[in-house]
Order: structure tokens, then sequence, then C-alpha cells
């Protein structure tokens, strides 16, 4: 004996036309003044509430003496058409909200090591232009960062120029240039001296990039042009913070771009070695994808950093 299987309930699609009909003959309980409600003949009416029951299955309403009474199903069909009706306006004020929003939310991608000099100059500018902004700072990585900004999970970034950037999708303007600084703990002898050996700096224990990253490329070239070799004694590291907590627990060595050297150096944390590096870690430029439509965040944004950073452009 075979067994039947469950029947699958028909989906019933109700158009606009029909919930508006459903919520008049609910208010007034006449066909009539439905029609007069929605501005429409009675003839009409009586037509899209015939549609409406076809598409149900169903009687939904009763015409009587004193007017036009809904059944048991059609109290349901009612209740069904005021829930749809709830869900459009709550979704319609819930996009507004997000569109609001967005007028307001500005979402920034920065590298760690740029994020010191810049963000809190850049978020007292933006804060000085519009207090209502929304702002989110989010550090990390470049190539973390760059994936965030194609996603649309950020509206720039914030970041060193490299060959990895896919120019076809994504724009930078040049902001400042980012130049190596060789620094020792605030306490390191090497950082009283007016002129120390090349040789003894060398010498030294030193905390270099990790490699295969941008600032390690630079950090090789760099010992290139100073005509010496990569230090023998070195860990890797890109934790700014505990770099310069290590180089003054050590007499070490470590590189960091020239504003955040000079940044700490003021703070009494590290004092900057008097040695031309002679190569920068890299332009500092903000990113954005490439769009027709800035967003009113994102121009402010893109304002206050040219006024920050004037007058510049990146070396030929």
């Amino acid at each position: 004996m075979t067994r039947s299987s469950p029947r699958v309930p028909r989906p019933i699609h109700l158009k606009q036309r029909h919930i508006d009909l459903l919520l008049a003959l609910d208010r007034t309980r006449h066909l009539g003044q439905a029609a007069e409600m929605l501005h429409m003949s009675q003839p009409a009416a009586s037509k899209s509430l015939a549609q409406l029951e076809s598409l149900f299955g169903y009687t939904l309403f009763e015409r009587t003496g004193s007017g036009t009474q809904a059944t048991e199903l059609g109290e349901a069909a009612i209740a069904h058409a005021r829930n749809m009706s709830g869900a459009a306006r709550r979704f319609g004020a819930e996009l507004d909200a997000l569109r609001q929003r967005g007028q307001r939310l500005l979402r920034i991608g920065i590298l760690p090591s740029a994020s010191i000099h810049i963000t809190p100059r850049l978020i007292t500018a933006l804060l000085s232009r519009n207090q209502n902004l929304e702002i989110s700072v989010n550090e990390g990585l470049l190539h973390e960062l760059l994936a965030s900004l194609l996603e649309r999970q950020l509206d720039c970034v914030i970041g060193r120029t490299t060959s990895r950037i896919d120019s076809s999708q994504i724009e930078g303007r040049f902001l400042y240039e980012d130049p190596i600084a060789l620094v020792c703990g605030a306490q390191n002898p090497l950082g009283a001296l007016p002129s120390p050996a090349l040789a003894e700096v060398m010498g030294s224990m030193w905390i270099l990039p990790v490699q295969d990253s941008v600032l390690s490329d630079r950090m090789d070239e760099m010992f290139d042009r100073l005509g010496v070799e990569q230090p023998a004694r070195h860990i890797q590291s890109n934790a700014v913070l505990t770099n310069i907590t290590l180089i003054n627990q050590y007499p070490w060595i470590t590189a960091l771009p020239r504003v955040i050297a000079e940044h700490f150096q003021k703070q009494g944390n590290v004092r900057i070695l008097p040695i031309d590096t002679r190569i920068n870690f890299g332009n500092i430029q903000v990113m954005i994808r490439k769009e027709n439509a800035i967003s009113q965040p994102l121009a402010l944004a893109l304002e206050a950093l040219q006024e920050l950073f004037p007058a510049q452009a990146p070396p030929g």
C-alpha cells in the first residue's frame, strides 16, 4: 500500500492593491466605502475582491444588508495583509535608517605604523567638519585592508604604495613620503653619540620587519645602499609598540617610519640615530575604490587629508 505524500500548501502572493483592499474592508466593513477610501469605483473594487477570493480559493467576505462581513478565512486574510503591510513599513524605515547612516558613517582602514601619525589628526579634522559623523578605524595588514575595501567593508585605506595594489579597481592619492629612521632605546649609549660608527650599529642586535613584507624589501634596499650586509643577529617583528619596548629593555636597534620615530622621540621613548638611510619605507597614500560616486563622509575625509598633507606630489 502506497502512502500519499503530504499536501504542500500553495503559496499565496498578494499584490499591493489586494493588501490595500483587505485593509480598507477591515476598517469600513463596507465594499462601497472601501472603494471610496481607495479612490476606485465600486465595480472595480468588486472585481478586485473576486480576484482575491479566486486567489485564496475561498469566500472571504459575505455581502449582507448591513455591509460586507469577513468570514473566518477572511479574518485570516486580513491579518496576513496587516502583517505584510507592517513588514513593508518596517523594511522601508530600516532602509531609510541605513541610507541616513550611510551618509554619516566613515570606515577607515589604516596601517598600524601610519595610524599614530595620521589617525588623531584626521579624526579631529573630520569632527570639526561634521560632529555627527560616525567614524570606524580599523588597523591591519595592507592586503587584508585592501580586500575589505574591495568588499565594501571599508571606505578608504591609508597605507604604503606597493605593486600589489590592483590599479584597475583601486585609486591611490599621494599623501607624503615615509623615510626610514634607525632608532635605539632612550638609554642606549649609541643614541648619545653625535656620529655613531656604522660598524658598531650593524654589530648590534636588530629587530627587522617580517620577511616577504613591503617593509622587509625596503630594509634590504637600505642595507644595499649603505653597502652593508643584513645584521647577522636579529629577530623579526612588525609590532611597533613591542619593538619600542624591546629596544628600551636591551641595547638593540630597529627601524621605524620617520614620523613615528619623531613621535616617540618627543615622548622620550626612543632616540633617532643620525644615519642617512637613503631610502623610504614607501609613499603613504589614501586608497579608494574607482567609482563614479563618492559618499559625503568619504569626500570629507579626502578633503581633510588634502589639508593635512597639502601641496605634495609623489617623487618622480
